[in-house]
Order: C-alpha cells, then sequence, then structure tokens
C-alpha cells in the first residue's frame, strides 16, 4: 500500500511542475517608454507611449516614419504584436509607433469622450480642437525632437470614437498628416456632423494629400453601422483631390473586434508605398532552411 502511494505522489509530482522560488514576474512590453505630458492646449494632464522599431538602438541617426494612434491604454498590446506580424511578413517599413493615453486614474471613458468629439453636445465635450493642437505643437515636436520622428510622414488612427477624430484632423490639419486609418468611426456624432464637415471642405475644393483607410464591421449596432456606410460613400462620390481611398467592411465582425483585421488593413494600405522589397519572413525563414 505504502509502494503505491508513493508512486502516485511521483506520478503528481511529475506532472505538475514545482514554482521557482522567486516571486512571479509581469510581463512588460520591451522597446517601450511612457513619457507624462501636461498640455498647455488641455489644460490636463497626458501620457504619451513611445514604442521603438526593432534598429531603434542600433542606428542612432535613422528617422522613422510615425504612427500616432489613440486609445494606447487599451490598444498599445495589439499594436505592438500587429507591428511585429507585419514586420516579419515584410508588409511595412519600420515605423515610430506613439500611443496617446491618460494617467492612470483618469476615466478614459470620460476623456476620450472630451479630446476625441469634433463638436459639444454637453459640458464634456466637443474638445478635438484642443486635442489636435496637443498633437500638433506637443507631441509631434516632441517626437521629432528627441525620437528621431520623420515630419512629412506622419500617420493618425483610432476606433470609434478615435476614428472619429482621425477624420476630424483629416480636414482640420489637411497637411500635417500623411495616412490615416479610421476603424469604425463614430460618424453617428451630433447627428452625423461629420458629412457637413466633409461637403464644406469639398465645396472649398482644397486637397486632402494622404491615404485614408475607413472600415466597420458588418454586424455592427445598426443606428452606429449605417452612418458609416453612408461616410464611406459620400468620400467616394467626393473623389478629394489627392486622396488615396480605401474603404473596408469586416464581415461578421463586431464593434470591438474590428481593432484587429483594422489595423493590419490599414497600416498596410496607408504605408503601401513605403513596403519593404523582398520576400516575407516564411519565405526567407524556410529558405534558409532549405525547404
Amino acid at each position: 500500500m505504502l509502494i503505491r502511494l508513493f508512486a502516485l505522489a511521483t506520478v503528481f509530482m511529475l506532472a505538475f511542475p514545482v514554482l521557482a522560488a522567486e516571486p512571479p514576474r509581469k510581463f512588460v512590453l520591451d522597446n517601450t517608454e511612457i513619457i507624462p505630458l501636461k498640455s498647455r492646449h488641455t489644460g490636463r494632464s497626458h501620457e504619451v507611449v513611445i514604442v521603438f522599431p526593432e534598429s531603434y538602438g542600433k542606428e542612432p541617426k535613422r528617422t522613422y516614419p510615425v504612427f500616432y494612434y489613440l486609445d494606447a491604454y487599451w490598444d498599445t498590446p495589439l499594436l505592438v504584436s500587429t507591428y511585429g506580424n507585419l514586420r516579419y511578413d515584410n508588409q511595412i517599413p519600420e515605423i515610430l509607433m506613439v500611443g496617446l493615453s491618460y494617467p492612470a486614474g483618469d476615466s478614459y471613458d470620460v476623456r476620450r469622450r472630451q479630446d476625441y468629439t469634433p463638436t459639444a453636445i454637453d459640458a464634456k465635450s466637443g474638445g478635438a480642437d484642443k486635442f489636435l493642437a496637443f498633437i500638433r505643437d506637443e507631441v509631434a515636436p516632441l517626437v521629432e525632437k528627441n525620437y528621431r520622428g520623420e515630419k512629412t510622414d506622419r500617420i493618425l488612427g483610432g476606433v470609434s470614437l478615435g476614428g472619429l477624430f482621425t477624420l476630424y484632423a483629416a480636414y482640420n490639419q489637411p497637411d500635417f498628416f500623411s495616412g490615416y486609418i479610421a476603424i469604425s468611426p463614430a460618424v453617428s456624432w451630433d447627428k452625423q456632423v461629420m458629412l457637413k464637415v466633409d461637403e464644406t471642405f469639398a465645396k472649398k475644393q482644397r486637397a486632402l494629400p494622404a491615404r485614408m483607410f475607413v472600415s466597420y464591421g458588418s454586424t455592427e449596432y445598426a443606428p452606429f453601422r449605417l452612418p458609416i456606410e453612408q461616410f464611406q460613400k459620400r468620400l467616394e462620390q467626393q473623389s478629394h483631390k489627392n486622396l488615396a481611398l480605401l474603404n473596408y467592411v469586416m464581415d461578421g465582425i463586431d464593434h470591438t473586434a474590428v481593432k484587429g483585421d483594422g489595423y493590419v488593413r490599414g497600416l498596410t494600405w496607408v504605408l503601401q508605398p513605403k513596403k519593404p522589397a523582398g520576400p516575407a519572413g516564411l519565405e526567407r525563414d524556410m529558405k534558409a532552411a532549405g525547404e
């Protein structure tokens, strides 16, 4: 009986690994840095998340296109992974990613509604002009001076209210960014005010020199989805001068799941002119292995 119990105990110990003596560590994203900033435009504290490309430390004189993305407190892990996958597949060049975030303790839902919306429908909205000025006058100069970001190759992207802000920036600073990724943009905001913005912009016959990606999920809530469909059609009809547009629909995808496919397709589209030459990583690795 004792032999049998000993045998069972041995099997149990072999089946389950023994925990190490040191305390468990946190999982940390390498090649990232967080910068606190107090904005003179918004009057509030912000955080900027820098995600460095793979060659950053090895090539100290090299500059990089910059992808400014919203909702960094939620989407940085996703975008770090997305960037790595696209780089392995050789679909995009090396870029510097700059995430816009807020300090711990802030209500992200409250702040993003305040900063990402172009018009005020209450006392806690309508601050997009101040937030855009914060990016233009405070974040971008910091990134370009201290982190080797390119001044002529800036991309802006966001989801939902972040997508709304991205479109707002396109019309209000058309010469500042060269690419836009608007994933499920909340164009239903304020009775579809962005349709009026687009119409006014078109009447002035101003150029929109950029590559733009606009997408939504086919199963998103209809009152939210249908205005995006309408806005996509408007963009196609207007044919703004110098705008390279890709409208995209994600079949069977709902509101929050759009981020994964949206950022893959969006980054691939806006960076298409800079796609590196040569094979993708799988082809390269298999050839190296003689397969």
